[in-house]
């Protein structure tokens, strides 16, 4: 956010530059791709933010893989 002036459009900007001018210095991850959350998925991510009150929602789905269900763990959790 403070390279560029706004929040990534997806996860793959933080490895990969996104082409909007030469503000970037990324990447921003050590990884030449996201990597996937413990459960072997890809991660989650919304901006603007629907759940934390923050600029961004980040989660996982949690063990059962499906958004919306008791599992989920986010950026919105205590």
């Amino acid at each position: 956010m403070l390279d560029v002036g706004l929040y990534p459009a997806s996860l793959n900007d933080l490895v990969k530059n996104p082409g909007k001018g030469n503000k970037w210095k990324g990447p921003y991850l050590r990884y030449k791709s996201v990597p996937k959350d413990p459960w072997g998925n890809d991660y989650q991510y919304v901006t603007p933010a629907q759940k934390s009150g923050g600029g961004y929602d980040l989660w996982s789905n949690g063990p059962d893989g499906q958004t919306g269900s008791g599992d989920d763990i986010g950026n919105w959790d205590d």
